[in-house]
């Protein structure tokens, strides 16, 4: 079965939210959400573009490399570039993040300045510093 807008959508913006918690550059960061909201609002499905050998660069946002990833996504129904992201970002700070009120910069925030690297996991900054108490 293809890959909907809707997922391809979805693992974009996976992607931009992890990087935004990695401390990623914005403007990457940023041509990742808006490749969601394109392809989000499409109304021909990228596996029927694709299809008809249409290029993925004319539509607004989408790069070279974007588009090389989409088609990868749509190919094998996979995206190994979050893949690697998911195994770099530590613990589960990817499931804090969708928490209500906890967006990506807040997990950051925590991750950096408190430790936090899931729910009720911390790391303490050094092996001589302890960590605040909970």
């Amino acid at each position: 079965m293809p890959v909907q807008n809707a997922e391809i959508a979805a693992l974009l913006n996976q992607e931009a939210e992890l990087l935004e918690i990695q401390g990623a550059n914005p403007f990457r960061v940023r041509a990742y959400r808006r490749a969601a909201q394109t392809i989000g609002a499409l109304p021909r499905s990228v596996a029927s573009i694709l299809a008809a050998e249409e290029d993925l660069t004319a539509l607004p946002g989408i790069g070279q490399d974007l588009a090389g990833k989409i088609a990868e996504i749509v190919k094998t129904g996979r995206f190994p570039a979050l893949d690697d992201l998911k195994r770099e970002v530590p613990g589960d700070l990817a499931a804090i993040a969708t928490l209500p009120g906890m967006g990506p910069r807040r997990v950051s925030q925590l991750h950096h300045e408190l430790g936090v690297q899931g729910r009720g996991r911390r790391q303490c900054p050094s092996a001589s510093d302890s960590c605040p108490p909970r």
